[in-house]
Parts: C-alpha cells; structure tokens; sequence
C-alpha cells in the first residue's frame, strides 16, 4: 500500500472514530433513569399502590406515614420514566445528522404510530447542552412541531474532559398540554419541571420537581399545583419533602378553600425513618400537625397529631431516628 494510500485510509478512519465519539457525546448527555429516579427505602422491594394507604396504621404496624412518602415519590417517577421513554424511543435509532456542535435524530415515526418525533441536541459551551424534543401529526407539515421536551444539561468529565453518562446537572420541562394537541397523546395536563444533580456516585443526588397545572386527582374538572425535592447521599439515607394544595378540610357550611399540605421524610440508609406533617391555611385556624417515626422494617413506634393529644404513642427521644420535628419549608 503506497504511503498516499496509508495517509487516506488513516484519515477516513479518524474521521469515522471522530463521529461515532460525536454522537455518544449527544447520547451522553441526555437524562438517565439514574439521574432523575426518586428512591426511597423499600419494603421488599416492592411498590406500594395508593389504596394501601391506612389500611395497618397503627402502632407496631407498617408506618402509615412511610407508605404516603412511597406512594408519592412514583407520581415523581412516573413523570420522569415518561420523559425517558420518548427520548429512548428517538434515540435508539442513529441519528440524521452529526456536526460539530448538533445532533438531530429523526424525523422518525414508529411502525402505525400518528406522531412523528425530532430530537434535537445542541452543545452550548465546553461541557453544556441543549435539547428539544419535538413532535407533530405524522402527515402535517413541518411548520406544525410542537415542543413538548425542553432540557438543558452541565455534564460531569472525566479524567478525558469527556462527558460521563449518567452524571452532571440540569433540568427538563415536559409540556403536557402540548402533547395533548398531537394525535397520539395520554390523559395528563399542564406540565412538569424536573431539575436533578448527580455529580459522581459519592456525592448527594438531588431532584426537585414542580407539577403546574395538573389533573387533580381529587376533582378531574379541576387543575392541581405540587412540589416536591428529593436528597439522597450513597450509604447515607435521604429526604423527600412534598407539597400539594387542596381542600384537605371542609367545615360544614363552609365554602371551599384550599389548604396547603406539607410533608418532611428522612430516613437512614437501612430504612428507619421519620415524617413530619403540617396542614395550614384554607378554613383552618392556626395549623395542624402529625408526626411519626418508623424503624428499619417500617413498622410505626411513635406518633403524634396536634389537633387530638388522644391520638399517640411511642417516646420520641427514644423511638425516633431523628429528633426534633423539622418541618418542610416547600
């Protein structure tokens, strides 16, 4: 092979390396399950479902209050699974076009799907990215996309300078009622904002998320605000605390008001924890207060509930984990 011959093939074989290092670089940056999951202890490691909820209160049995904390983190994960689920569906196929600086997946439409989907991800600085996911019915023209995934990402670098999949920080909003508007579309409204940081897997993992506008659960014909901020470091434990705005309370002839619901969670690395509760604001005078404290096979020892000093039991100095009450600041 003449030397002409070597330096061409040496040059097509970069230039191949360099575009398949590109395109894990886009892939790299995109959210993972690991940078946005919600995780609490588990008990068997099994999901608990709503209906279970109050069904073994009590002293000496399953915490009440840890299976709400549960149950709600899978309104979080739900959320975010959705938001993986589109992008992995894009993105298992190779991309369109690779630059230096953008990838674009698609347009693609799935065998007897309505939609047709475009992934975009764009490189804003040394090590952050910008992405879009956009959708629009299968047979419109282009000018009808619609945004229905916004992100942006700070990528975690190696010792190379490369991105590390799974680790960094940013945030995505996922438009619901965007996607209503397409031919193929869920149940959900409003939208949810999700801003997560996993650094490295030592450092504390963090997930704030903020649900606008969403089906109440309580009332279909009405819309729903919700927060919630998660915090979890690797052999530590963790904390989840919530928010969620209702009619919680209903004096007879009274008109409805809405009370504003905040929950703390905190457990050790082998499940022991505790939960503080407090409802204020609407038709109540003052506010009211429950607490809790479970051990590491989530059985309940201590409760107290401020509105009835009837309803308690347990020592909190020598039941609880963690002492004194710390209430949400959500």
């Amino acid at each position: 092979m003449t030397l002409r011959k070597n330096l061409l093939f040496a040059a097509l074989m970069l230039a191949g390396c360099g575009r398949m290092d590109r395109e894990e670089e886009f892939r790299s940056v995109l959210p993972t399950k690991e940078m946005v999951e919600v995780k609490t202890p588990a008990d068997s490691g099994q999901a608990l479902r709503v209906e279970e909820v109050g069904a073994q209160a009590g002293e000496g049995r399953r915490s009440d209050l840890y299976q709400i904390t549960r149950t709600t983190t899978a309104v979080v994960n739900g959320g975010t699974l959705a938001v993986l689920g589109l992008v992995d569906a894009v993105t298992k196929h190779n991309p369109t076009t690779v630059t230096e600086d953008t990838a674009v997946w698609g347009p693609h439409t799935e065998a007897l799907a309505r939609n047709t989907w475009k992934l975009t991800v764009k490189k804003t600085g040394d090590n952050t990215y910008g992405y879009t996911l956009s959708a629009k019915a299968k047979t419109a023209d282009d000018s009808a996309y619609v945004d229905v995934i916004v992100g942006t990402h700070t990528a975690a670098l190696d010792a190379a300078g490369e991105p590390v999949k799974g680790f960094g920080q940013g945030e995505f909003t996922l438009d619901w009622d965007r996607q209503r508007t397409l031919p193929e579309n869920d149940d959900n409204v409003g939208r949810m904002t999700v801003k997560y940081s996993r650094l490295d897997d030592k450092s504390a993992a963090t997930v704030d998320a903020a649900f606008r506008q969403v089906r109440d659960d309580q009332d279909a014909s009405k819309r729903a605000d919700a927060d919630y901020r998660y915090s979890a470091t690797p052999g530590q434990g963790g904390e989840f605390n919530f928010k969620l705005s209702n009619d919680w309370y209903k004096p007879a002839g009274t008109a409805s008001q809405s009370e504003v619901l905040t929950i703390k969670s905190r457990w050790q690395q082998g499940g022991a924890g505790r939960s503080d509760v407090r409802l204020s604001g609407g038709d109540l005078v003052g506010e009211a207060t429950v607490n809790e404290c479970w051990d590491s096979n989530f059985i309940s020892h201590f409760m107290r509930a401020s509105y009835d000093p009837r309803v308690g039991y347990g020592t909190e100095t020598t039941d609880c984990v963690f002492t004194p009450a710390a209430y949400s600041t959500l």
